[in-house]
């Protein structure tokens, strides 16, 4: 492939500037860029789907999260590489492929002790790392050169997400998580919010995509005193005649999904009572509810199934609400192995 840009016309006995090199690196790059950005219809990581650990944000402890090596493309064509070793590769005098050592990637703070529970998220930006110093004619001191890097932060906004300029419309989210007033990350879970790279030809899009794409999955699926552990499993738990929020999980809508197919079962030590339900609201992520539904569950150990219709909703982030019921009767209501997929 020719790539056509502003160039350069030399002739004999000119004289080569910095400028001249300068300008003549920059439109190649960015060429190239314009390039990508073209054919990009989503940012994102490239993945064939989530069971791929690329660039996944994975808990560490209360306080730390840690990202997977990578790659991804942003919006505007750039690639964004976070290898598995961040050291210094290469040697910096005679190796062309010499690179310095990479931002951290590994147990990183995220630094954030709030007023009231909040919710954070992980966020990778394309970033330059410059290197080797070298003086010129008059003394000064300059970096000559300039490398691919990245840059990893917690913030209180999803990357990408923002149509204006700004920070809010940069980078790529890869995961979110809520932080309690203690500073820590509550029920030790990270959301997996990221996108997949979705480009514009349709034959690489349906390369890109699976029937199925799982978005929750638990066994042990207890986190706190209201729930129990029954015949080996932490499970969810509620008494007769009370409604208890038992999950909230990131969920990014993308285009052509249709339905969101919820999985579950309950153990035969349930007690149900008459009217036990398990309720599915999605909600906008400025929290306006869009979707609800429920199923009236019955006791059977088997798996339990039910699906919403989400083909009306737009492409972007969601958050779904699982919740347990009970209205009447008597006994306690137990829920294990959960699974939400969608296709």
């Amino acid at each position: 492939m020719i790539y056509e840009g502003a160039g350069s016309i030399f002739f004999d006995d000119q004289y080569i500037s910095k400028e001249d090199l300068n300008n003549i690196e920059y439109t190649k790059l960015k060429t190239i860029r314009d390039s990508l950005a073209a054919c990009i219809k989503q940012p994102g990581v490239a993945i064939d789907s989530l069971a791929d650990s690329s660039l996944k944000v994975e808990y560490v402890d209360s306080k730390h999260f840690t990202v997977n090596p990578g790659t991804a493309i942003d919006k505007f064509g750039r690639i964004i590489y976070v290898p598995s070793n961040v050291s210094q590769y290469g040697n910096v005098i005679d190796d062309p492929e010499y690179h310095p050592k990479y931002p951290d990637r590994e147990n990183l703070p995220h630094g954030k002790i709030p007023n009231v529970p909040t919710r954070y998220y992980v966020n990778i930006y394309y970033n330059t790392q410059q290197d080797i110093v070298e003086s010129d004619t008059e003394g000064e001191p300059h970096y000559i050169r300039i490398y691919d890097s990245y840059y990893i932060s917690c913030d209180d906004f999803q990357a990408g997400s923002g149509s204006l300029p700004g920070s809010g419309s940069l980078g790529i989210c890869l995961g979110s998580f809520e932080v309690n007033t203690s500073g820590n990350i509550r029920f030790s879970e990270i959301t997996d919010i990221r996108p997949l790279l979705k480009v514009l030809s349709a034959g690489v899009v349906s390369g890109l995509y699976t029937p199925s794409r799982r978005i929750f999955s638990k066994i042990n699926i207890a986190s706190s005193a209201l729930n129990a552990a029954v015949s080996g499993y932490n499970q969810w738990a509620t008494t007769s005649g009370s409604q208890q929020i038992k999950a909230y999980i990131g969920y990014m809508h993308r285009e052509g999904t249709v339905s969101m197919n919820v999985l579950f079962c309950v153990p035969t030590s349930s007690q149900s009572p008459t009217d036990a339900y398990l309720c599915v609201y999605i909600y906008t992520y400025d929290g306006s509810l869009v979707i609800s539904d429920y199923v009236n569950v019955v006791t059977n150990n088997y798996i339990q199934d039910f699906s919403l219709d989400i083909s009306g909703l737009s492409p972007g982030l969601y958050y779904i609400r699982l919740d347990m019921q009970t209205l009447t009767g008597v006994g306690t209501f137990y829920v294990k192995d959960f699974t939400i997929d969608v296709s």
